[in-house]
């Protein structure tokens, strides 16, 4: 159990007055963090199920879980995109078993860097439905979009970027040799834009209140220089000759599966390509890519897998049913020893046992939260002074005596969704240099009150949301009703 891990069962666990306000003043030192603006919270909401009783158990539960919905998942679509069994389950096994996976679950520990797994097969099979002239499946590519969105919004902005270039593509192929074709496409993609929009207008609405005046800036993630590692890892044990011959094959065989497999299959090759040149090459642009750039890594190697399987398949596709069956259980036992091999030789930075008690409440992070430079230290009148304050969920209050009104500092992050009284009086509200609270007391004795609301444009925003699912629920099980009683008056 690492301090990761704790962020993660922290984060499920302040969630609980998710529906009153995105504050919960028991958790992140009790500074009014504003966590659940920038890292969106429905997927993991569920969580909360299995965390009441027994943390460690209730996470291993949830670890499970995921890892269940990630295979079943993965086998779904594969299924529906190839009509091939064995396919669909080789992709399965290798995907949920795949190394950049154990190094998300293992080393990353961030859950919704491996939660995300769950919806990309679907997000994936909705969009090349669509661009296989197949426009029904619009709402499978919404619905996937949305659960990326409210899971891991920079994965959502990098799986855009690589769908985008699949329209001008398309036009290499003969089922977009008509106008009708494009129409219906677009019109599928708007419809599919336009849900996707109204199902997480919940977060984005209020985060974009929020960011609105703060401008705050997420800190850069440090990049792997993969250049650097081959030079030292490859070309320094192996000649240029050797590693020239297998570059060669390897383009050999990228060519040959590009030939023999369906227009779908030669896009993700392509794209493959140019993910791994701008993984190597590092773009220097001038503003932060390295969240995008980590997200990418995931889509390449949801395509190598899909690439790798394809070669298999190809090389293969003539054997019989023993021999298939033989590459099956090779896939399992492979990729099942070298995801036990690597987690043998993890060695955490910062090990925690599970005896150990840990106080989840008062974990503090960085993560947009000034006031944590704090260390709940009041300033009165400009001067550092320890008050002793209560709180309860969305609830913050403090009890102050001073014979004269002073200005106090208090170490909350500012939000526009607090309602501050002094005395049952609403004060004047102004904003430290620390970006925190600061008001004047009253004379004497001072009950000062906080409460954490949503504000007006995040309750509509969240209203809109809820509606959206509501009637999109309503929508579908009814076509679904409808087709059902059509089906029985024929037969």
């Amino acid at each position: 159990m690492t301090n990761e891990l704790i962020f993660n069962i922290a984060h499920i666990k302040s969630l609980s007055n998710i529906f009153i306000s995105p504050i919960n003043f028991d958790y992140w030192g009790h500074t009014g963090s504003l966590i659940n603006f920038y890292s969106p919270w429905l997927t993991i909401l569920p969580g909360l199920l299995f965390l009441n009783q027994n943390v460690i158990i209730g996470f291993v539960f949830i670890f499970a879980l995921v890892t269940y919905l990630t295979f079943t998942s993965s086998y779904y679509y594969m299924k529906k995109f190839s009509n091939d069994t064995l396919e669909a389950l080789l992709f399965a096994v290798i995907y949920t078993l795949s190394f950049n996976r154990f190094l998300l679950v293992f080393d990353e520990q961030r859950i919704e860097n491996y939660l995300v797994l769950i919806f990309l097969p679907m997000v994936y099979y909705g969009a090349f439905q669509i661009f296989n002239g197949k426009f029904q499946d619009w709402l499978t590519l919404a619905l996937g979009m949305t659960l990326i969105i409210w899971t891991n919004p920079y994965m959502a902005l990098a799986v855009t970027l690589t769908l985008l270039p699949i329209l001008p593509l398309m036009i290499f192929s003969k089922l977009s040799h008509n106008w009708t074709y494009w129409w219906k496409t677009l019109l599928s993609l708007i419809k599919a834009g336009s849900v996707t929009g109204l199902l997480t207008v919940g977060y984005w609405g209020p985060l974009l209140e929020n960011q609105w005046s703060k401008k705050i800036l997420q800190q850069s993630r440090p990049q792997f220089d993969y250049w650097t590692w081959f030079s030292k890892e490859v070309l320094a044990k192996n000649n240029w000759y050797l590693v020239l011959t297998l570059a060669i094959l390897l383009g050999l065989v990228l060519i040959m599966v590009f030939l023999k497999s369906s227009f779908s299959y030669k896009i993700m090759i392509l794209e493959s390509c140019v993910l791994a040149t701008l993984l190597i090459v590092r773009p220097q642009l001038a503003f932060d890519v390295s969240r995008l750039m980590f997200a990418m890594i995931t889509i390449l190697d949801l395509f190598f897998i899909v690439i790798l399987i394809r070669v298999v398949l190809l090389l293969f596709q003539e054997g019989p049913s023993i021999l298939q069956l033989l590459i099956l259980l090779l896939a399992i036992g492979s990729f099942g020893y070298l995801t036990y091999s690597q987690a043998n030789q993890l060695q955490p930075r910062n090990k925690i046992e599970f005896t150990q008690k840990v106080d989840y409440k008062n974990l503090v992070v960085n993560y947009h939260d000034r006031a944590s430079d704090s260390k709940n230290h009041f300033l009165i009148d400009g001067h550092s002074s320890q008050v002793q304050f209560n709180t309860k969920g969305n609830e913050y209050w403090l009890q102050y005596y001073n014979p004269k009104s002073v200005a106090m500092d208090i170490p909350i992050q500012k939000y526009a969704g607090y309602k501050v009284t002094v005395n049952n009086e609403q004060p004047k509200i102004a904003h430290s240099k620390r970006q925190t609270l600061l008001l004047k007391t009253d004379p004497n004795k001072n009950i000062i009150e906080i409460h954490a609301h949503y504000t007006v444009l995040a309750v509509i925003s969240l209203l809109i949301n809820l509606f959206s699912f509501i009637g999109l629920g309503y929508i579908y099980f009814s076509n679904k009703w409808k087709m059902k009683k059509k089906i029985v008056a024929e037969s």
